[in-house]
C-alpha cells in the first residue's frame, strides 16, 4: 500500500495579515470620491516636461535624443501630428 503524504495547512501570507477576510465588497470602490477616471497626475506631467527640456538643452545629449525630446514636447503641446490630412496637394 503506497504511503500518503501529509499535507500541511497553508499559512496566511504575513504581508496581508492586517486585512480581515472579506473586508472589501466586490464591485464597490474603496475610494468613491477619489480622482475621476481619465484625469492625469499633473505633477508627473510637469516633471516629465522639465526632464525633456533638460535633455534638449544639455550639451552632452546626443542629437537623436535632443530631436526626440523636441518632438515629444511638440506632441504634448500641439497634439500628435495628423498625417492623414496633408494639404500639400
Amino acid at each position: 500500500m503506497p504511503r500518503r503524504r501529509k499535507t500541511r495547512a497553508k499559512k496566511a501570507n504575513p504581508r496581508y495579515r492586517h486585512l480581515r477576510p472579506f473586508q472589501f465588497k466586490k464591485g464597490v470602490s474603496g475610494n468613491p470620491k477619489g480622482r475621476p477616471k481619465g484625469s492625469r497626475n499633473r505633477v508627473n506631467a510637469e516633471l516629465a516636461m522639465d526632464e525633456l527640456v533638460r535633455l534638449m538643452e544639455s550639451e552632452r545629449s546626443p542629437g537623436a535624443v535632443k530631436l526626440k525630446a523636441a518632438k515629444l514636447i511638440l506632441a504634448i503641446g500641439w497634439g500628435p501630428p495628423d498625417w492623414d490630412n496633408d494639404n500639400d496637394g
